[in-house]
């Protein structure tokens, strides 16, 4: 009957979850909402391509003047799912994981609520508030983050598996879902997964009297060994980027306090208060924000809030106690710059000082307002004993207190009016949108018929007034349409017609192989914003990307960038940005000549030497220029400068008088010193990611450039012989040539790749072996091997 009830429910979810994403799946539509446009899908993009060649994502040249792909956690090129861009046309994989990682998360919690001995219909009502709950929902623009939180259940799931009874099978299924949730490409989320991991094995372990502290810590810290060990192929290639990133140093308050929780946005716990809004550029219209929150929803259903409020009022005092302080806690340090408590962290704790945007940490909170929500209901839908009698009072102050407000509000709408106006710095509340205070109060109704609704239910379930089977289809609806309505929309589904090679201001790579920069509006030369001048609605908007080919959105188009929009941008582009800011534009312009820039993409007119407009788009708001005299890709100089510190680097290249065609600023002297008369020609002949060959002919000695960046991993061979390798102009690769015909290739052989790929491949071997082990053992009869 059990099992019944179990496929009966999977299904049912399969079905309600295809609902939700109908648009993904049925107009093949594709989200697109904020970095999924510019920064998701031209990484995935990357490995599709990589994957369809039958090439290792090491390295993509497009990137940055060339970036180390793998080594980027965000890409994700060891994470299963992404072989779906080997099987499927792209946005068919898009579309699919999408998909498939919402039943990842439905799946993994319904699984989860009946470990905690729920049943079928309260379980399918948890999957349906964690995977349609707001934070969730949320994530899907931020893919890795996405990726990785979806896993959360299953990862609490097995982990209770292996406490409750400690067997290999387990433990290594344990083992196996934490690489996995990793490897999705959220540390940040996967992190926080381990703080819920062991806040959970302290919650259950006064039930598992032969499960000790010790015993606990070391099988979590045997599985976090294992784990390490199993992606190594992945970490130690992202370490390396980290050690050569600006993250070596504290990241700037005002940056890493940037996204803090509103403490406004706590209303959206209780109510929506925001509207999808298709004529805006952001997509949505807040009613009570003046910018837009790192989180779209916090939103987790109207039931959850009864549940909550119920379960924070039931079991042992020290359970509450527990449940409320982690969930205070959390909340303040999601707070961020609200309270003195993250900045205190952020001064002294160098862990929290490497982590952007506080808000991230109310996935914290999601789960543990989640839990209680779910242990609450559990109370009042299964456990009869249980006295209800202060839940019930709490419940009847809520709808009080729900229908007060609403009253207030609806009759009095000067009041809500003002508070519009004061929050979203108004000058007079006659500047507040009429259609803004009918949206929030008809937003009230909403929840206050919910409330009443869900209130109802619960009691007409809890006296069993009507039967259990109609009560919990009743609730099971109730809830979905509940997130449905809140939440569908947040997915911002679009046809990705505007991504078509005649609808973008460039057509084609040039052959000469030169890179395209986006000149913002702003002071900050850094590609962190985009302001046009016009009014474009969300699809709009969406398309600029695409269409103005801003980082990285041009790499679907094979187009080259020199700007760095990931993370861990790397220390030389950090310098650059940072002694670019102090530049007039005529010398800003020369340091790009020097860095293989020939395309400037603007969202107002500019006027400089040596700067040609080639076109203007008003159709897309912007202005294209060209930039004359910028060095090609590869070529010879006879002029060697050496240099190491980067602001005199690159003050040496903006001046006007410095010519980057015939000279260049070395790290080191190079052991062939150029000659000052020379003849000189280089050509690429073998373009890849991870190999650049060059047929080189000089009449005397030179130093070869090749305009990419240099890196850890990259070795040089001239003539078959490996060769010095030269960091040039702070960016750049560079190689000594004697006069002659020469060959020249580039190769990036990373050592860490190949040692971690070892380390990956070793475990992976040895879990192999011990599991064979374990079986044939089991079946002679003889004790499995003890992981204890």
């Amino acid at each position: 009957m059990k099992d019944t009830a179990d496929r009966f429910a999977i299904v049912a979810l399969g079905a309600l979850i295809f609902w939700f994403c109908q648009d993904i799946i049925f107009t093949e539509q594709v989200p697109f909402f904020r970095d999924l446009g510019p920064y998701f899908y031209p990484l995935r993009f990357a490995l599709y391509e990589d994957f369809r060649s039958g090439e290792l994502p090491l390295w993509n040249r497009h990137v940055a003047m060339g970036f180390p792909l793998l080594a980027a956690f965000q890409s994700g090129v060891f994470y299963p799912p992404h072989l779906l861009l080997l099987l499927l046309p792209f946005f068919s994989a898009c579309r699919t994981l999408f998909v498939l990682h919402f039943l990842i998360a439905g799946v993994g919690t319904y699984k989860l609520c009946r470990e905690w001995k729920y049943p079928a219909y309260l379980s399918l009502i948890g999957a349906l508030l964690f995977t349609f709950g707001g934070t969730i929902v949320s994530l899907t623009n931020l893919l890795n983050h996405f990726q990785s939180a979806v896993w959360l259940p299953w990862v609490i799931l097995l982990w209770e598996r292996v406490l409750r009874r400690l067997s290999w099978a387990r433990f290594l299924a344990f083992t196996v879902i934490l690489t996995l949730q990793c490897l999705a490409g959220s540390p940040e989320i996967f992190a926080m997964s381990i703080v819920l991991v062991l806040f959970d094995g302290l919650r259950v372990k006064p039930t598992l009297p032969n499960v000790s502290y010790a015993r606990l810590i070391s099988i979590l810290a045997a599985a976090k060994l294992i784990f390490m060990l199993l992606a190594m192929a992945q970490l130690l290639p992202s370490a390396e980027l980290y050690f050569q990133s600006r993250r070596q140093e504290p990241l700037p308050a005002q940056e890493a306090l940037n996204w803090s929780l509103d403490p406004l946005s706590l209303l959206n716990l209780f109510v929506l208060d925001k509207e999808i809004d298709a004529t805006s550029s952001i997509g949505t219209r807040y009613f009570f924000h003046r910018a837009p929150s790192f989180l779209i929803s916090y939103y987790l259903g109207a039931i959850a809030i009864l549940g909550a409020c119920i379960g924070f009022l039931v079991g042992s005092v020290r359970e509450r106690l527990a449940l409320s302080g982690a969930i205070i806690l959390s909340l303040l340090v999601a707070l961020g710059k609200h309270t003195p408590v993250y900045p205190f962290l952020f001064q002294h704790f160098p862990l929290v000082s490497a982590v952007r945007f506080p808000e991230k940490f109310f996935f914290i909170t999601y789960a543990l307002i989640f839990y209680a929500s779910m242990r609450g209901l559990e109370v009042w839908l299964c456990n009869d004993k249980q006295n209800v009698k202060k839940s019930v009072a709490a419940l009847a102050v809520i709808l009080v207190a729900w229908a007060g407000s609403y009253m207030l509000l609806r009759f009095n709408v000067d009041v809500l009016a003002q508070f519009i106006a004061r929050q979203t710095a108004l000058k007079s509340i006659a500047s507040v949108d009429a259609n803004q205070i009918v949206d929030f109060v008809s937003n009230l109704e909403r929840q206050l018929m919910l409330f009443l609704a869900f209130f109802s239910l619960l009691a007409l379930a809890r006296k069993k007034i009507i039967r259990e089977s109609l009560s919990s289809l009743l609730l099971v609806a109730a809830v979905f349409v509940d997130l449905t309505w809140a939440h569908r929309d947040y997915l911002f589904p679009l046809a990705p017609d505007f991504i078509r090679e005649d609808q973008r201001i460039l057509t084609a790579p040039e052959s000469e192989l030169y890179r395209v920069f986006y000149y913002p509006s702003s002071r900050n030369i850094h590609p962190d914003s985009v302001l046009v001048k016009g009014k474009a609605n969300h699809k709009e908007a969406t398309a600029l990307a695409f269409q103005n080919l801003l980082p990285n959105a041009g790499l679907v188009y094979g187009i080259d960038y020199m700007q760095e929009i990931d993370a861990l941008a790397r220390r030389p582009y950090t310098e650059f940005v940072y002694f670019a800011n102090q530049l007039d534009l005529p010398r800003r312009l020369q340091l790009l000549r020097a860095l293989n820039v020939k395309y400037l993409v603007a969202f107002q007119p500019m006027t400089a030497e040596g700067l040609t407009l080639i076109s203007s788009f008003p159709q897309y708001f912007s202005w294209l220029y060209r930039l004359d005299r910028a060095v090609p890709r590869v070529y010879v100089v006879n002029k060697v400068t050496v240099e190491t510190f980067p602001a005199k680097i690159l003050r040496r290249l903006a001046m006007d008088g410095f010519d980057p065609r015939t000279e260049v600023i070395l790290d080191q002297t190079p052991s062939i010193p150029p000659q000052e008369a020379l003849q000189a020609s280089a050509k690429i002949a073998r373009y890849t990611n991870a190999r650049v060959t060059i047929r080189a002919s000089l009449d005397a000695s030179g130093i070869l450039v090749l305009a990419d960046s240099f890196y850890p991993g990259w070795s040089a061979y001239v003539d078959g012989k490996r060769a010095g390798i030269l960091r040039a102009n702070l960016f750049f690769r560079a190689v000594a040539l004697p006069a002659g015909e020469h060959t020249v290739e580039f190769r990036y052989e990373p050592m860490s790749f190949k040692i971690g790929l070892v380390l990956s491949v070793t475990t992976i071997f040895a879990l192999i072996a011990t599991t064979v082990i374990c079986v044939l053992r089991k079946r002679s009869g003889k004790a499995p091997i003890s992981v204890s």
